[in-house]
């Protein structure tokens, strides 16, 4: 079977629910094909580089998925159909995929992400406990000095305690 990515832009007008049915939809259409879903990434609503059907907006939905060719033929053909898209492509990622050496992939490249982001987010931690730990030592000198001036008893240096 091939490995194929679709990526197609919605109307920003249509709702979360209308969204997520159409979504449901075309990846409805892979499965009843005898394709397979491997990821589906909603990117979210951003600007386009251009007007499509007067709109400025929309929002970006990827399906990555192995299927027989007319199963892609299907989902391009709903795509055009559809009033809700904007603009769509579908591209062949791979002529013979093993679904399960994608799957594997592709966790791998998750564990990945996920380790980068936690070894970032201790970075961020120790900049942070290290900036803490300046700012308490830049502090100290203030009250070394007031502490020195309430022994001594003031500014003055009378002797007595105020």
């Amino acid at each position: 079977m091939r490995r194929y990515e679709t990526i197609f832009i919605l109307r920003p007008d249509a709702g979360d629910p209308q969204i997520k049915e159409t979504i449901k939809r075309y990846e409805g259409i892979i499965v009843a094909g005898g394709g397979e879903m491997i990821e589906t990434e909603e990117w979210g609503s951003r600007e386009l580089a251009y007007r499509i059907k007067g709109e400025r907006r929309g929002y970006y939905v990827r399906l990555d998925y192995v299927s027989p060719g007319p199963v892609m033929n299907e989902v391009e053909r709903n795509l055009k159909l559809s009033d809700t898209v904007l603009r769509y492509l579908s591209v062949l990622v791979d002529d013979d995929a093993d679904v399960a050496k994608v799957r594997e992939e592709l966790e791998a490249r998750n564990r990945r992400i996920a380790e980068a982001r936690a070894a970032q987010e201790a970075r961020v931690a120790a900049l942070t406990a290290s900036q803490q730990q300046q700012e308490r030592i830049e502090d100290a000198p203030e009250e070394i000095m007031e502490a020195a001036i309430d022994e001594i008893g003031g500014p003055e240096g009378d002797g007595q305690p105020d």
